[in-house]
């Protein structure tokens, strides 16, 4: 389907997401493993090919459950084990790539940086903290209970684990069935990148209740259905509260294999099993073992599927890197318009440095940050013809990773004033 209202849904899209870019990482409960004396290492090069050097030598140290590429600034951010971190520095030395330290100890940032799972269940959801899922699920059915003209809830599945997953339908006018164009806009897919969840709920509390009585946000909602998928990875993402705080995968068991979960971000049917995927069940990045394995994909392909006719735009967030990406990541191959994807995400991340002063970089997922095939972008794009669709990776540029303070969902809410739970 061709709209052409696409520029004023882009637009309204970057007016949220300009202020609403935050993220706050929480503990709930006891972290396994203990990450003490980890740190996490930039391995700058000055050439493509120091690159490929770096990402070989972080690959034969196995340092995998922490790597994050940024081609355009050609460098590297890799978690090292403290028994590793002289004979990997050695062999990075030789290689002629610069190291500078991006956090000097990991599990000393996880515990600075954490708050206590809330547990009165008459406690407000708080868009200036970090929520747990229960929390989240919460919020969720109160904003489509108190804002039920606007507002639709709906359950696309369950998880291994029996957790629900959630589209929040908002439009003015509502009714049981989706008329309007589709802006569909999701996050938690990996479950150790919060600052996706809480971007958001925070464009979700924009929309909904609108604290600022904005006139563009009341007329959007009479053009358009806006759906949001908040997490859609819960069992992953409440691991992280109650064990792993640095866990990606979802908690699927391997029926082969000992080792638990597949990235649900490497399970998409459109060039399943490519470049950026690993067949092996114990990899950060295990594609399972076919397209579609996952209880999550296969409710977000359902509910793609039926709706795919009216859905004009698509953006997944993501962490970290500040990068603003297009289809797609399993080759160079590019969309048929991909100059016209290209001109919205120059206009994207100009927007975005002229509020917020924060720099991100533009460019297709394989060349802008790394190889990686069988992504939900590349499905919804080369699969289901979805002409505009991104893939976002938030801030910030490594200071903290995936552990990003709570002071910075602070700074950027209140860039427009007291973010409100209240109905």
């Amino acid at each position: 389907m061709r709209y052409n209202g696409l520029s004023v849904a882009v637009t309204l899209l970057l007016y949220l997401i300009t202020g609403g870019e935050s993220g706050v990482v929480v503990s709930g409960g006891e972290v396994v493993p203990d990450r003490t004396g980890f740190q996490v290492l930039r391995l700058q090069g000055l050439d493509d090919q120091h690159v490929e050097r770096a990402l070989q030598l972080a690959d034969e140290y196995e340092l995998t459950d922490w790597q994050e590429l940024n081609r355009p600034q050609r460098y590297v951010d890799v978690m090292v084990h403290p028994e590793l971190k002289e004979r990997f520095s050695r062999a990075v030395s030789e290689a002629g790539i610069e190291t500078s330290v991006m956090i000097e100890d990991v599990e000393d940032i996880i515990k600075r940086h954490a708050t206590r799972e809330k547990r009165s269940t008459d406690d407000k959801y708080d868009y200036e903290e970090f929520n747990s899922f229960d929390d989240v699920e919460k919020e969720l059915q109160k904003i489509a209970k108190d804002y039920s003209d606007i507002a639709r809830l709906d359950i696309m599945g369950t998880t291994h684990e029996g957790r629900n997953m959630y589209a929040l339908r908002v439009t003015n006018d509502i009714g049981p069935k989706l008329k309007k164009p589709i802006v569909l806009i999701d996050a938690g897919i990996h479950a150790r990148e919060w600052v996706s969840v809480s971007t958001i709920m925070y464009i979700i509390n924009q929309v909904v209740r609108n604290p600022n009585d904005d006139t563009l946000t009341k007329a959007f909602l009479d053009s358009y259905d806006f759906v949001f998928m908040p997490v859609l990875n819960p069992d992953g993402y409440a691991y992280t509260w109650s064990h792993d705080r640095l866990w990606r995968k979802n908690r699927a068991p391997n029926k082969h294999s000992r080792c638990v979960g597949v990235d649900l971000n490497r399970n998409w049917d459109f060039k399943w099993g490519g470049r950026g995927t690993s067949g092996n069940a114990c990899d950060i990045d295990f594609r399972g073992y076919s397209a579609f394995s996952e209880k999550e994909t296969i409710a977000v392909r359902d509910w793609v599927e039926k709706e795919k006719s009216k859905i004009v735009l698509y953006i997944n967030f993501h962490a970290y890197g500040q990068l603003w990406m297009t289809p797609y990541g399993y080759s160079t191959d590019k969309p048929s318009n991909e100059e016209e994807m290209m001109r919205y995400s120059e206009i994207a991340v100009n927007a975005i440095k002229s509020v917020r002063n924060t720099t991100y970089n533009y460019g297709p997922v394989f060349t802008t940050i790394y190889p990686a095939s069988s992504i939900s972008v590349d499905w919804v794009r080369g699969k289901e013809n979805i002409l505009l669709a991104y893939t976002v990776e938030l801030p910030d540029k490594g200071e903290h990773g995936f552990i990003t303070p709570r002071t910075e969902i602070n700074q950027s809410v209140t860039r427009r004033g007291k973010v409100s739970s209240n109905s």
